[in-house]
C-alpha cells in the first residue's frame, strides 16, 4: 500500500519568540527563518533596551538619596555686632553709621559638602539704604558639621536720610536701640553623584544696636531665608 507524502507543514514560531524579533517593530515573523537576523534592527533594539533598563534604576535610587542627604537649614545666624557709631546729623538729615556684623554658616548635614559661590551683604534703616559692606565676603568650601564666621562691616553716610526714617530714628534714640537689616544674598552649590544644584538664598537678619552709639548685639539671632530666581 503506497502512502502519501503530504508537505509539512512550517512550524509555528512561539509568542515568545515572535515578540523577541517584533518588540521594536510591527512585523509579521511566523514564517522568517531566523528572525533575530531578518527584523530590522533587532539588535540596536536590544542594545537600546539593555541602557535603559542599566540606567533608571540607578538613576531613580540617586535621586531618592540626594533628597533624603541633601542639606538643609542652610541659614545664618548673628554671632554678634557692633556699633561703633550711628548718628544723625538733623541740619543736613545725614545719617553716619559704623557698625559690624558677624555671621556664621553652618553646614548641619553629616555627610556632603556644600560650597559657597558668592556671598553679597546689604544693610539698611527705615527702607533707606545704606550701602553695601566694606569688605568682600569671603567664599568657602564647608565640611560636613562645620562652621564659618564671616564679617560685614559698613561705614559711611545716608543723606539725604527721608523724613519717615528721620522720624524712625527720633522714636527709636527715645527708646534706647536702633533696628538695622541685613541682608545677605547667597549663592551656593553642593554636589551629589549624578546630581549638582546651585541655590540662591536671601537671607534677612534684624539686629538692634543699644544706644547711645556703640555697644554691642546678643548674639543667638537666626537669619530668615528666602529663595530668588538668580
Amino acid at each position: 500500500m503506497l502512502h502519501r507524502h503530504y508537505p509539512r507543514r512550517p512550524r509555528r514560531r512561539s509568542r515568545s519568540e515572535d515578540e523577541r524579533c517584533c518588540w521594536c517593530f510591527s512585523c509579521d515573523c511566523d514564517y522568517i527563518e531566523k528572525p533575530e537576523q531578518k527584523c530590522g534592527f533587532w539588535a540596536v533594539c536590544v542594545f537600546v533596551y539593555s541602557l535603559v533598563d542599566y540606567f533608571i534604576p540607578i538613576s531613580l535610587v540617586s535621586v531618592l538619596l540626594w533628597l533624603v542627604l541633601r542639606p538643609s537649614n542652610l541659614r545664618p545666624r548673628v554671632d554678634a555686632a557692633v556699633a561703633v557709631s550711628f548718628s544723625l546729623d538733623n541740619a543736613t538729615s545725614s545719617l553716619d553709621y559704623d557698625f559690624a556684623v558677624d555671621l556664621r554658616f553652618r553646614n548641619l548635614h553629616r555627610h556632603l559638602d556644600v560650597r559657597y559661590l558668592d556671598l553679597v551683604a546689604l544693610a539698611s534703616y527705615g527702607g533707606e539704604r545704606l550701602g553695601p559692606s566694606a569688605d568682600v565676603l569671603p567664599v568657602f568650601v564647608q565640611r560636613p558639621m562645620a562652621s564659618n564666621a564671616v564679617r560685614a562691616s559698613f561705614q559711611g553716610s545716608a543723606a539725604p536720610l527721608s523724613p519717615a526714617a528721620a522720624e524712625l530714628f527720633a522714636m527709636e534714640a527715645a527708646n534706647g536701640s536702633f533696628g538695622v537689616l541685613v541682608k545677605v544674598a547667597s549663592t551656593f552649590m553642593y554636589k551629589f553623584p549624578f546630581q549638582k544644584t546651585v541655590y540662591y538664598l536671601d537671607h534677612e537678619c534684624y539686629i538692634r544696636f543699644p544706644a547711645p552709639n556703640g555697644g554691642v548685639v546678643t548674639p543667638g539671632t537666626l537669619c530668615s531665608a528666602t529663595a530668588r530666581s538668580s
